[in-house]
C-alpha cells in the first residue's frame, strides 16, 4: 500500500475528514481507515501497515478496526507465524459509501468557503456605502 491519504492531502482536508468521521461514527479515524482498506489492492490489510500508511498510531486505529470487524466489513484471517494479524475486506457497498462521504466532505468544504465569501461581500458593500 502506498500513502493514498497522507502526504498528498492538506492538514485542513485531514481535519475535515476526521471531524466527519467523528460525526458519522463517533470515532475520528474510522473513515480514514475505511478509505485505506478500500484502497487495498488485494483486500488484505494489517493494522501495522494501515497505521504506517495513514501515519496514525496503531492504538488510534484499534477501536475503529474492531468496529469494522464487528459489523462484518472485515474478517480476521487465521494467524500464521507472524506476530501481525491480517484482515480480509468483505464485499460491501460500505466501502463505496465511505469514498462518497469523503467526496461530500471535500465538496461541502468548497461550498462553505464560497458561502462565506458571498456573505462577506454584502457586509463590505454595506460598510462602504
Amino acid at each position: 500500500m502506498g500513502k493514498p491519504y497522507h502526504g498528498c492531502v492538506s492538514e485542513d482536508r485531514l481535519t475535515r475528514l476526521r471531524e466527519l468521521s467523528q460525526a458519522a461514527f463517533g470515532q475520528r479515524y474510522r473513515l480514514e481507515l475505511m478509505l485505506a482498506v478500500a484502497d487495498s489492492s488485494d483486500g488484505i490489510v494489517c493494522l501495522t501497515d494501515l497505521g504506517r500508511t495513514l501515519d496514525v498510531t496503531v492504538s488510534n486505529l484499534q477501536q475503529p478496526l474492531k468496529a469494522l470487524v464487528a459489523v462484518g466489513l472485515l474478517t480476521p484471517l487465521p494467524r500464521n507465524d507472524s506476530r501481525r494479524r491480517f484482515y480480509l475486506r468483505n464485499p460491501s457497498s460500505a466501502w463505496q459509501w465511505a469514498a462518497e462521504l469523503c467526496a461530500s466532505c471535500e465538496d461541502s468544504a468548497g461550498r462553505g468557503s464560497e458561502r462565506d465569501q458571498a456573505h462577506a461581500l454584502p457586509d463590505r458593500a454595506d460598510s462602504d456605502g
